[in-house]
């Protein structure tokens, strides 16, 4: 079975609140650049999301790349973590009442670097109270739960191919890709 093998040397020595303290709060601007770079104009959607966690999944597993992450283990929690962190923003802080796919970027951006809502945030539910429909919502957020579960897996299969053979397939194009694509 593959492990990454995490020494105590890389980070994890007893007593090194300081490393794990800064990870927490420390914003990797470039991670957010990755993901910010994949709006078309000025909005992010579910799909974008989708695609920066594969890739970060790739990113991280990779040894040689620059974005190699000393704190990366994968297991049934962490798929479930980041199952729900690369959609939270959209569904959760999304304006409209029925569509849950996109967001404006800016706002991704504020939560991230600032750690805290927009001003005078509150709830699709609250904001649409008579058009909100909870149900639609829940389902849309389950469908796409899931959806990044099995990205997740795949790009975690993927990488340790990737380590141990030392080959990539191609990404398939985000959703801004795709808009350019066809426009």
């Amino acid at each position: 079975e593959f492990n990454l093998n995490i020494t105590v040397e890389d980070g994890f020595a007893p007593n090194n609140e300081e490393t794990f303290i800064n990870f927490r709060y420390e914003v990797d601007r470039d991670l957010l650049k990755q993901l910010t770079d994949r709006s078309s104009f000025g909005r992010l959607t579910i799909f974008d999301h989708q695609q920066h966690l594969r890739t970060r999944i790739l990113d991280s597993l990779d040894p040689n790349g620059p974005l190699h992450d000393i704190f990366f283990v994968f297991s049934e929690e962490s798929m479930a973590v980041a199952a729900n962190q690369y959609l939270f923003p959209v569904m959760l802080l999304g304006e409209d009442a029925t569509d849950f796919t996109t967001i404006e970027m800016r706002v991704v951006e504020d939560l991230w670097t600032q750690f805290r809502f927009q001003e005078g945030f509150a709830p699709r539910s609250v904001r649409h109270p008579d058009t909100f429909d909870f149900v639609a919502f829940n389902q849309a957020r389950q469908d796409w739960q899931d959806e990044n579960v099995l990205i997740a897996l795949n790009a975690f299969e993927q990488g340790k191919s990737i380590v141990k053979h030392g080959e990539e397939e191609e990404e398939p194009p985000t959703s801004s890709d795709a808009k350019i694509a066809t426009a």
